[in-house]
């Protein structure tokens, strides 16, 4: 009888393409990570791709690539197949295709994704210092989700005034299989580009076009307000469109990399010919479990700005971070 995956016993099984064998309780799949945690050597993160056989008689939300979820204890097939998944209805899954394994009585922080990054420089022949930091909170429930991420730069001298530059940005999610409905809510602000505040409430969908366990692609669109304050003139707001993706790949072999692309476009419709673009760029190199270096490049371009207003502002650091789960 399968029996709810919380508070107990390391009774699991994971046995690897090579033969190794482990004894653990298996506390999720994500990004291509299996989450084990054992009696012996504490916490083991192994690539889900080198799983031949898993057993458990606790249940789990079983995510695959198509976006499909069931509810399940996890058996291995009759006989020497390997890397494959058997569920209690006989419904056989490669391991290629299932990704996403969270127990189903799991807590607040097993659905949880985070990560953080920290970039500091000092010069001393103009006292010059520039701080760099982003960071991303998510939780994904069963059918909706949320998620928090931030960016900071700010850098300063003792002959100039400072340069700041800051994003928040918080999202609401409901899953439909591979769509989701998506509302959120973005402030900025930027001196270079003499921006005070600009706020955006956006809704619209996102389709998972590629979900692996070695990639993860999504599109999105629909309408956004705009409101933007700059240092000259009133508050306005604007109607606007938006089209948006992301990618990311995640290597887990020799070099450890995450790699992540976002990038957002809001063609106004009010102010029609005027375009906002946005990006970012993540690369991370895993220095041992969990902490990593990395590469951080974010840029923003307005087709129109303010009369004698700069178009176009971007920075680039190398940190050092912690992630959870991503």
């Amino acid at each position: 009888m399968a029996l709810p995956a919380a508070a107990r016993e390391k009774t699991d099984e994971v046995v690897l393409l090579n033969g190794d064998r482990n004894t653990c309780e298996i506390m999720g799949l994500a990004r291509g990570k299996l989450d084990c945690k054992t009696d012996d050597a504490g916490r083991l993160s192994i690539e889900w791709l080198k799983v031949a056989r898993v057993t458990s008689a606790f249940i789990y939300e079983v995510e695959t690539s198509a976006g499909v979820k069931r509810y399940s204890a996890l058996f291995a097939p009759d006989g020497d197949e390997r890397s494959v998944v058997q569920l209690h209805d006989g419904t056989r899954i490669p391991v290629s295709e299932i990704v996403s394994l969270v127990p189903i009585d799991a807590g607040f922080f097993s659905r949880l994704s985070a990560y953080f990054d920290l970039g500091f420089t000092l010069a001393k022949a103009n006292s010059a210092s520039t701080l760099n930091a982003d960071g991303f909170v998510g939780y994904r429930g069963e059918r909706m989700g949320t998620s928090i991420q931030f960016n900071l730069y700010l850098q300063g001298t003792n002959r100039t005034a400072a340069a700041t530059s800051a994003t928040v940005q918080w999202m609401g999610d409901l899953y439909f299989g591979r769509w989701t409905a998506t509302i959120g809510a973005v402030a900025q602000e930027n001196s270079e580009l003499d921006l005070n505040l600009r706020l955006i409430l956006l809704g619209g969908t996102r389709y998972s076009a590629i979900q692996t366990n070695l990639m993860d692609l999504m599109a999105g669109a629909g309408l956004a307000g705009i409101r933007e304050q700059y240092t000259t003139g009133d508050p306005t707001w604007y109607l606007a469109a938006y089209v948006a993706g992301s990618w990311s790949m995640f290597r887990y072999d020799s070099p450890k990399l995450d790699l992540g692309l976002d990038v957002a476009a809001y063609p106004y419709l009010t102010d029609f010919g005027r375009v906002l673009l946005q990006g970012t760029i993540r690369v991370t190199y895993e220095i041992f479990m969990d902490f990593n270096a990395g590469l951080n490049f974010t840029d923003t371009y307005d087709s129109r700005p303010p009369e004698g207003g700069v178009n176009n502002d971007f920075n680039m650091s190398i940190t050092v971070g912690w992630s959870y789960r991503r």
